[in-house]
Formats: C-alpha cells, sequence, structure tokens
C-alpha cells in the first residue's frame, strides 16, 4: 500500500500535524497552496466568507499524488467549512482514497461522505497527538496484513 501525506494550512497547524504523520509513515509530504493572501484581520474574515459560501481558488500541488493508493490529507476547518484550497484538492482526487485528518478549533467537517476516513483534531479537546498516534498505529497494522 503506498500512502502520501498532502496539507494545506494557513497557521501552520495543518502543517506540524503532516510532518508528524508522514515520517511515522515513511511517506512524502506534499504541500497544497492557493494564490490567496489571508494573512490578517482581513484574511481571517475573507477565509471565512470563502469558507462559508464554498468559493472555489486556484492550488498548487507541490508533489505529485497520482501514485499513492491512499492520501492522508490534512486541512483546517474555517468558519465550519473545509478551507477553499482543500475543497479544489478534494475534488481532483477520489474521496474514497482520502482518509481526511481536520483540524480545528473545536468544530467538525459536516461534508462527512465518501471519505475512507475522517479525523477530527480539536484544540478544544487538545487530541492531536492521541489522534495522530491511533492513525498512525491503524495505518501500521493494515500495512503488515
Amino acid at each position: 500500500m503506498v500512502y502520501e501525506v498532502a496539507y494545506f494550512t494557513r497557521t501552520n497547524t495543518s502543517k506540524r500535524v503532516a510532518e508528524k504523520i508522514a515520517p511515522a509513515l515513511s511517506c512524502p509530504c506534499i504541500q497544497i497552496t492557493d494564490d490567496k493572501n489571508w494573512n490578517g484581520i482581513f484574511g481571517y474574515i475573507k477565509a471565512g466568507f470563502y469558507s462559508t459560501v464554498h468559493k472555489s481558488v486556484a492550488i498548487e500541488v507541490h508533489g505529485t499524488v497520482e501514485d499513492a493508493d491512499e492520501i492522508i490529507f490534512v486541512a483546517p476547518l474555517w468558519a465550519g467549512g473545509l478551507a477553499p484550497a482543500a475543497i479544489a484538492f478534494l475534488e481532483s482526487i477520489p474521496r474514497e482514497k482520502v482518509h481526511l485528518v481536520v483540524v480545528s478549533l473545536g468544530s467538525h467537517v459536516k461534508d462527512r461522505a465518501g471519505f475512507k476516513s475522517i479525523h477530527d483534531i480539536t484544540d478544544q479537546a487538545g487530541n492531536e497527538d492521541v489522534v495522530i498516534d491511533k492513525l498512525v498505529r491503524e495505518f501500521k497494522a493494515q500495512a503488515k496484513k
């Protein structure tokens, strides 16, 4: 089974999570970027608006995910919805190949249909390392089969 870890981040939280998962599974870590400036208060407001209305953005994938059997995708939740770059990335690959890892302050992604699995990491629960450890153990056990 070939795994790849991909992530989109604004504040580096998703990057931190992805960089914990990828080496534990001995797989590449691929960054997804977009063409927007999400910095500052106006960027924060724009990010929430884009997420709420599912506004599309252009993305760049800094690597290749085509050869992966399964993709672990780490993405933030903004205003109750996935970040626009995450939505654009997920539109480019079959959801049934994706293990979605959602990072947020305390919410959970509403659109959970079709993913291979979904793992919620929230600041409120303080469960980052617990979720990552469980996910890595599950993947390692699956690889031994």
